[in-house]
């Protein structure tokens, strides 16, 4: 388990052990299967927080579904090298569209067909070998565009996927708003890739990554959702500034729509800029979020940045679970500090630090759902306002993970 807070540096070091064909991982996060089998707020109380008792009182036709769309999805990217399995490709795709636009009239079979044409069109486009690797930035453009041109309205913007590149022609300022009334998946939408389902075999054998913040309050879950695995956390810091700024750049993004609210919200800063606001809260729903509903904005940062590493650290208290703590100062500082991190991270996990792994490890990866360029001390642009946001307890608790010199944070 990658244990983090939002906008904590997860996406990034996730993204970079996919490169491992050692490691199996979900295609994104589990928040959208917890969803459509009601274990998400307020379906399984009033915060994210789950437990064993959540996943024994589950209805067991609701248990099979989820168990089912897990192990269909826990796999790895296919290699990029290789062919794509267009059928397949195109089902998987279809089926996350259907999950990501819920309130759209997507049929399936009819974006599994739109993508299957695209993917040959291209393919007949070009010189050479009749079996190119997948190329995401050529494809989804056109598919996208594929869509609209028959009736399919898909808003590119809420993908990730650099803005310029699916609006080559207008990149303007994204959209505004939430996707819709009623999301199972949170945007940014990931842009499915080329998957390979794990084997029996491999899933007996290699360590699952599993990155989602929110998972902080979900200890108990997941050991009783995989009983018979070995658990173990990646406790991933990041200093409290630079991660409440990087909450605060998000609760104002178009995107990070988690929770849509009974009643509305009046967080300062935050509600006044959009209509919709006043329905959504962003990112993590850490216990005790009542106390924010009217909150600034960047005391409810403060507090989602504190709540989510109390609860890494009240697990880990005891001792029993074997644990790895990275700072993310260390992954973007630099490269010798980010190789020396996913060399330690590989040795833990038992796994060879070679080849696309040692790659992206040695050269780095672009930005993954990212609001902005990172870049190491961003926060200092706003450094007075995150100061004054940054209080004695998260001060405390920032003592605690190891960022006693504030000069020092990055």
């Amino acid at each position: 388990m990658l244990a983090s807070s939002s906008r904590g540096g997860s996406s990034m070091v996730a993204e970079t052990l996919r490169a491992s064909r050692d490691l199996l991982h979900l295609q994104g996060e589990i928040n959208p299967f917890l969803r459509i089998t009601g274990l998400a707020h307020p379906d399984s109380g009033d915060c994210d927080r789950l437990d064993a008792e959540h996943l024994a009182g589950l209805d067991p036709a609701l248990r099979e579904v989820l168990d089912t769309e897990l192990a269909h999805d826990i796999g790895s990217a296919a290699d990029p090298a290789h062919a794509v399995d267009d059928r397949r490709y195109a089902a998987d795709l279809a089926a996350r569209l259907v999950m990501q636009w819920p309130e759209l009239p997507v049929e399936p079979g009819r974006v599994a067909e739109t993508a299957e044409r695209v993917l040959a069109a291209q393919r007949a486009g070009l010189p050479g070998p009749q079996d190119p690797p997948f190329d995401a930035h050529r494809f989804f453009p056109a598919f996208f565009a594929e869509l609209a041109d028959r009736g399919l309205p898909v808003e590119p913007g809420y993908y990730d996927l650099p803005r310029g590149l699916l609006r080559p022609e207008a990149p303007g300022p994204g959209p505004a708003g939430p996707p819709g009334g009623f999301l199972v998946e949170e945007p940014p939408f990931i842009l499915p890739r080329p998957w390979c389902p794990a084997s029996p075999q491999d899933a007996r054998t290699k360590p699952l990554v599993v990155k989602t913040p929110s998972n902080a309050y979900r200890f108990g879950f997941l050991r009783a959702l995989f009983p018979h695995a070995r658990f173990r956390v990646v406790h991933l810091t990041r200093n409290p500034a630079a991660a409440v700024n990087g909450l605060w750049d998000g609760w104002l993004h178009h995107g990070f729509h988690a929770h849509r609210m009974s009643r509305p919200l009046g967080i300062g800063g935050y509600v006044e800029r959009a209509p919709d606001n006043r329905w959504w809260w962003k990112f993590d729903l850490a216990p005790g979020w009542q106390e924010f509903t009217s909150a600034p904005l960047l005391d409810v940062c403060a507090f989602q940045w504190r709540s989510a590493h109390q609860a890494v650290l009240d697990e880990l208290a005891g001792g029993e679970v074997d644990r790895l703590t990275l700072r993310f100062e260390d992954l973007i500082g630099g490269a010798a500090g980010r190789i020396d991190c996913f060399e330690r991270l590989a040795d833990w996990l038992g796994v060879p630090f070679e080849g696309a792994f040692r790659r992206a490890a040695h050269e780095g990866i672009g930005p993954v759902v990212a609001t902005a360029e990172p870049r190491a001390g961003r926060w200092r642009a706003r450094a007075a306002r995150i100061s004054a946001a940054v209080g004695p307890a998260d001060r405390a608790l920032a003592d605690r993970l190891g960022y006693t010199d504030e000069t020092e944070w990055i």
